[in-house]
C-alpha cells in the first residue's frame, strides 16, 4: 500500500497538483487500496479536522499577520536603518546588514518568504547602487531567508512542536545559538567575498541622522523584547505572544509610524488568510496521510528499517539530515515534516536524543531546502526581487549552501549548542 500512496502523491506533483491536493489525493488512493466500504472514508474529514485542532496553530495566521503588518508599516526598513548605523562603514557592510536585519526581523515575523521579500525589496536597490553583483545580492536574500528560520518565532517550529508533541517554547529557546551560529557564517561569506570583490564602504552618516535612526529602531527592537521576553519568561503562551505581536505592530505602524494605511491593512488582511489556508491545508491533508499509513504500520515498518541501519546516534542524525535535505530539494518542508517527523522522534529518543535537538536539526535542514533548487521558496522569492533567472544564481548561491551545511552538521553533532538554552530556562533537564 506505501508503493501506491507514494506513486500517486509524486505523479500528483510532477502534474504540478497543490502540495495539500497531493497529500489528500495520497491519503484517499491509500484508503481505497484498503478497502472499498463507504463507511470506512468518514475517517478522512474526521482525521483533517483533528490534525488542526490545536490552540498552539493560531500562532501561524497571527504571525504571518505580524509579518505582514510590518512590512507595509515600515518597521522592516528601520531596522535595516538601524542596523546600517552600526555595520555599514565595514567592507561589505549593506551584505552583514542584509544578514543582521533578516535575523532580527525573523525575531518578529516567523515566515522565511516574508523575510526574504521585506528585506530585500528594502536593500536591492541600494545594493545594486554600490555595484553588489546581482547574482550575489540574490544568492545572499535566499540565504540569510533560509538560514533564519531557526529564529524565533519561527512558523516551522511551532509546527515541529505540534505534530511531534515537543515544547514550543523550549524549541523556541533551542533555536537562538544555532540562529546565532548561522549568522555569523553567512557574514563571513559576505566579508571574504566583499575583500575579493573590493566593494565599496556604505556612505558616512553623521551623528545627528545616527541618534535620529537609533531613535526611530528603538521600538521595532523593543518587539523582539516583549515577544520572546513574554514567553520565556511565562508571560504568555507563543500563541498569546503572536496576538501582542499583531496588536503592538498595529498601533506602531498605524497610529506612531502612520505608514500603515486602510488599503495596505486590507492587503495583509488577504496575504495571511490566503498563506494560512495554504498551510492548515497541508496540515489537514498531512494529517489524513499520517492516519492512512499508521493504518497500515507503514510508520512501524519504516522504524524498523531505520533502526537496523543505524547502530547509533551518529548513523541517525546523518540518515536525518540526508534524507530531510533530499526533501527539501523536491518537495515543501511541511508535509515532510508532518509525515516523516512523528516517525523518527521515538527511534531519537531510544537513541538518547532530545526531541528538542532533534526538531532543531531537522528545521535547519528545512532551512537549506528553503534555497535549494528546484523547490527553495526563499530562492524564489529572492530572484523575483532581482529579476533575475534562478540558474543565474546558482554559481553565487554554492558559498553560501555549503557553509550553511556545514553549520547545519556542527548543529547536528554538537549537541550542547542547541540544549543550552533550553537548559537554562529549565525545558530541558
Amino acid at each position: 500500500m506505501g508503493v501506491v500512496i507514494f506513486i500517486v502523491f509524486f505523479a500528483a506533483l510532477l502534474l504540478s497538483v497543490p502540495i495539500g491536493i497531493a497529500l489528500g489525493v495520497s491519503a484517499l488512493a491509500g484508503l481505497v487500496y484498503i478497502s472499498f466500504d463507504p463507511d470506512f472514508f468518514i475517517f478522512l474529514p474526521q482525521k483533517f479536522m483533528s490534525g488542526l485542532d490545536s490552540f498552539t496553530l493560531l500562532a501561524i495566521p497571527f504571525f504571518i499577520l505580524a509579518g505582514a503588518i510590518m512590512s507595509y508599516g515600515g518597521i522592516a526598513r528601520r531596522i535595516v536603518n538601524l542596523t546600517l548605523v552600526f555595520f555599514g562603514r565595514i567592507r561589505g557592510g549593506l551584505g552583514i546588514v542584509v544578514t543582521i536585519s533578516t535575523f532580527f526581523f525573523g525575531a518578529i515575523c516567523g515566515s522565511g518568504s516574508a523575510k526574504t521579500a521585506a528585506i530585500g525589496s528594502v536593500m536591492f536597490p541600494e545594493m545594486k547602487r554600490n555595484k553588489y553583483p546581482t547574482d550575489f545580492s540574490t544568492a545572499l536574500f535566499a540565504s540569510a531567508g533560509g538560514a533564519s528560520s531557526l529564529v524565533p518565532p519561527s512558523i516551522d517550529l511551532i509546527i515541529i512542536g505540534v505534530v511531534a508533541n515537543i515544547s514550543v517554547g523550549g524549541l523556541f529557546a533551542a533555536g537562538i545559538l544555532p540562529s546565532v551560529l548561522n549568522a555569523i557564517a553567512l557574514m563571513a561569506v559576505v566579508f571574504f567575498f566583499a575583500r575579493k570583490l573590493n566593494l565599496p564602504l556604505s556612505p558616512k552618516i553623521d551623528l545627528k541622522e545616527k541618534l535620529r535612526i537609533v531613535r526611530d529602531g528603538i521600538l521595532p527592537m523593543l518587539m523582539i523584547v516583549i515577544v520572546l521576553g513574554g514567553i520565556y519568561g511565562g508571560i504568555f503562551t507563543p500563541t498569546e505572544a503572536a496576538a501582542v505581536a499583531v496588536i503592538y505592530g498595529f498601533c506602531l505602524s498605524f497610529f506612531i509610524y502612520r505608514e500603515l494605511k486602510l488599503a495596505d491593512l486590507k492587503k495583509a488582511l488577504l496575504h495571511t488568510a490566503s498563506l494560512s489556508g495554504v498551510v492548515l491545508i497541508v496540515l489537514g491533508t498531512a494529517s489524513m496521510l499520517s492516519f492512512v499509513m499508521t493504518f497500515e504500520r507503514i510508520p512501524h515498518e519504516i522504524a524498523q528499517t531505520i533502526t537496523q541501519h543505524a547502530p547509533n546516534w551518529i548513523v541517525f542524525v546523518l540518515f536525518v539530515n540526508i534524507v530531510f535535505l533530499l526533501l527539501g530539494m523536491v518537495m515543501d518542508a511541511l508535509p515532510a515534516i508532518i509525515v516523516f517527523l512523528p516517525i523518527i522522534v521515538p527511534i531519537a529518543i531510544s537513541f538518547g536524543m532530545e526531541p528538542i535537538h532533534l526538531g532543531i536539526l531537522v528545521e535547519a535542514n528545512v532551512g537549506l531546502g528553503m534555497i535549494t533548487p528546484p523547490v527553495g521558496i526563499c530562492l524564489y522569492v529572492a530572484c523575483g526581487i532581482s529579476k533575475i533567472p534562478i540558474e543565474e544564481s546558482i554559481k553565487a548561491l554554492l558559498p553560501f549552501l555549503l557553509v550553511l551545511a556545514l553549520t547545519t552538521i556542527i548543529i547536528s553533532y554538537v549537541p550542547d549548542i542547541t540544549l543550552f538554552l533550553p537548559r537554562l530556562l529549565g525545558y530541558v533537564q
